[in-house]
């Protein structure tokens, strides 16, 4: 595993008595609409709650006019008081039940929201925390789909009950005006098809906007994310004003993608209330002409243009319901962005064989990797083995093969006779640790940031110990318990470096990768600490793999390994195929033997494909296309003395 993920917290806890979160869907979603109304069905049962009392309290709602017409109408015609009384009764009996079933339906709403948004959240998280990782979006940019993207989509949850609701009482006041009119409930059907009809066309445009907008929010939230984790570099360099303009740019990008987009929402609001007016207008005139004519009675009158004065809810529920979904299916495509994401390995389903508390042999052979051939290393179990990469952003990539954070384009990479692509990655990772150049602390104590990985205290003290992190302890203030700040912004960069590595060192993983792990410290700390280091691991037989040019680190490795571009001869070697090379005390596919020197197959060639000279069908069948042209790289090796004497490339490099 790498030490560049949100922490498990070191102390133990008890089991949460609550059902585990919901995990990333089993299922592929073929579209942003599939993958919303996925996430409404995983709370369906809130849903069809919420929207058979929210129907309830407007059905009562809509009942109220009808209510209120019947008792006038007994009042007028000179009907009893036990009559009136009965009605009025009822009346009451309707409020209490469309209060409670607001009450009620409330509740049950904001749950469906609540956790409707949560789960999308959690479809994201799972998918970016999955071990087979493929993610390649910036932390803001995934922050805002996990935050606000999901939040819309629990958002359209929350009214999609209210939306039924809606739908169900303009059924009903269709209906109910249809008895009183024929041409009143006309009226209603026809407003509401010419207000949805409209409202589609409407919110194409709203969609594509708040697409724009989540999408150049995220990049403000990536580029503010850099700006802050950053800030030390720009002050020292003096470009503040040049990152303050920058981030206005996309500041003022966002700002304009957002007023767009509430534009749009605007105009979609508009067009309801038009729509509403125009039609509770018309029912009005209607009724009013109906009833002066004698075709309608008073009571009914009253009811009618009640009916049609409460149905304008309904109706601008409806409308605003059109804009949340337009919102919803342009958020839910930004979510199954990430959580439709390839994979980037597949995990393997073989248990490998590992000794406990023992180092494992790790051999790397002929492996391709970024457009470079024949990276081939090997680390024995108990040994403090080095690797020197001369090519630029290689060194970064390779500890990342080991835990298989990326596929190798060939070759063949063994850890403890195991190949890693068979091992499934949870226990590959578990017993193989890669700490990166750049590894993160986490907020907390400097103490438990070293204990975070730790089998027991004493590892922890130990680990403590041979990064001289007592250092930093001792000259903080508060000590161990002292604050590292996000991202380990209160310590020095040297300071930081030696709690990393002491949290590196306290976990004793059977395989240990270091990358770079002292940079920023001191010459003459960063000799004590290889030693200690060495000692460390060599005492309990655990592999070590520093990636790193540090003389101080490597004058105490067992053997280092030196990668660098094959000179002419080496690649017509290597074409020749084995000839050239054991003419010269050379093999292809490997490393050798100590102090000998390796040359991997492969070089400024084509390694698949038809052979460019004979014609002849690669590897891969006949007619099968040319690969891409890779560099070919000589893996020497020896010790550090023994290659500064010898290799003048080596001797160049470190010497820089």
């Amino acid at each position: 595993m790498t030490v560049d993920a949100p922490p498990i917290p070191p102390q133990s806890a008890a089991p949460s008595p609550a059902a585990p979160p919901p995990a990333a869907p089993a299922v592929e979603w073929p579209s942003s609409r599939a993958l919303l109304w996925g996430a409404l069905r995983a709370r369906r049962r809130d849903l069809v709650a919420a929207s058979a009392l929210y129907s309830s309290h407007q059905l009562g709602e809509s009942m109220v006019p009808v209510l209120v017409g019947a008792t006038v109408s007994q009042a007028v015609a000179g009907g009893s008081r036990w009559a009136i009384a009965l009605w009025l009764g009822v009346l009451a009996a309707d409020f209490v039940l469309l209060s409670l079933s607001y009450r009620f339906g409330a509740r049950a709403s904001m749950r469906a929201k609540q956790h409707t948004g949560h789960v999308v959240r959690m479809w994201v998280t799972e998918r970016v925390l999955r071990p087979t990782g493929g993610i390649r979006l910036a932390p803001g940019d995934l922050l805002t789909r996990a935050a606000s993207d999901a939040g819309r989509v629990g958002a359209f949850a929350g009214i999609v009950a209210q939306t039924v609701a809606a739908v169900a009482v303009l059924a009903v006041s269709t209906a109910l005006l249809l008895w009183f009119s024929l041409p009143l409930g006309a009226v209603i059907l026809l407003g509401t098809a010419l207000l949805l009809v409209v409202q589609d066309r409407v919110a194409r445009r709203l969609r594509r906007h708040s697409g724009t907008e989540q999408h150049e929010a995220g990049q403000a939230a990536v580029l503010a994310e850099d700006l802050v984790r950053g800030m030390r570099v720009l002050k020292g360099i003096g470009a503040e004003r040049t990152a303050a303009e920058q981030y206005g740019r996309a500041s003022r990008a966002a700002l304009g993608a957002s007023l767009r987009a509430v534009s749009s929402q605007s105009l979609l609001s508009a067009v309801g209330t038009a729509f509403t007016g125009a039609y509770l207008t018309v029912i009005a005139g209607v009724g009013g002409w109906l009833t002066l004519s004698g075709r309608m009675g008073l009571g009914e009158f009253v009811a009618a243009l009640g009916l049609a004065r409460f149905v304008v809810g309904p109706m601008q529920v409806v409308s605003g319901a059109s804009a949340a979904y337009a919102r919803a299916v342009a958020s839910a495509g930004r979510v199954l962005e990430v959580v439709g994401m390839r994979e980037e390995v597949r995990d393997g389903f073989l248990p490998g064989e590992w000794a406990e508390g023992q180092g494992a042999r790790v051999v790397v052979a002929g492996v391709e990797v970024g457009g470079f051939a024949g990276v081939s290393f090997e680390a024995e179990r108990g040994e403090l083995t080095g690797l020197v990469v001369d090519v630029p952003g290689l060194a970064g990539r390779i500890p990342g093969l080991l835990v298989r954070e990326g596929e190798p384009g060939a070759g063949r990479i063994e850890i403890g006779g195991k190949e890693v692509g068979e091992v499934p990655l949870e226990e590959l990772r578990a017993r193989v640790l890669v700490s990166p150049h750049d590894a993160v602390l986490f907020p907390g104590t400097i103490a438990e940031n070293i204990a975070l990985l730790a089998p027991d205290p004493k590892a922890a003290e130990r680990g403590t110990r041979a990064a001289f992190a007592d250092q930093v302890i001792d000259t903080v203030p508060g000590g161990a318990q002292a604050p590292v700040g996000d991202r380990g912004e209160s310590l020095s960069g040297g300071q930081r470096q030696r709690v990393a590595l002491a949290r590196a060192l306290a976990a004793a993983p059977p395989v240990l990768v270091l990358h770079d792990p002292t940079t920023a410290v001191d010459a003459a700390t960063e000799d004590r600490i290889a030693g200690r280091l060495r000692e460390l691991r060599a005492r309990d037989g655990l592999t070590s793999l520093l990636v790193t040019t540090s003389p101080a680190l490597l004058s105490r490795c067992d053997r280092v390994f030196f990668l660098h571009a094959a000179v002419p001869e080496e690649v017509a070697a290597a074409g020749r195929g084995g000839d050239g090379a054991a003419a010269e005390g050379r093999t292809t596919g490997g490393p050798t033997g100590p102090g000998g020197t390796g040359v991997a197959d492969g070089g400024a060639v084509r390694p698949r494909g038809k052979d460019r000279d004979t014609g002849d069908p690669g590897p891969e069948g006949e007619g099968s296309p040319p690969g891409p042209a890779v560099t070919l790289l000589t893996a020497d090796s020896g010790t550090h003395a023994g290659l500064m004497r010898d290799n003048a490339a080596y001797r160049e490099l470190l010497t820089r």
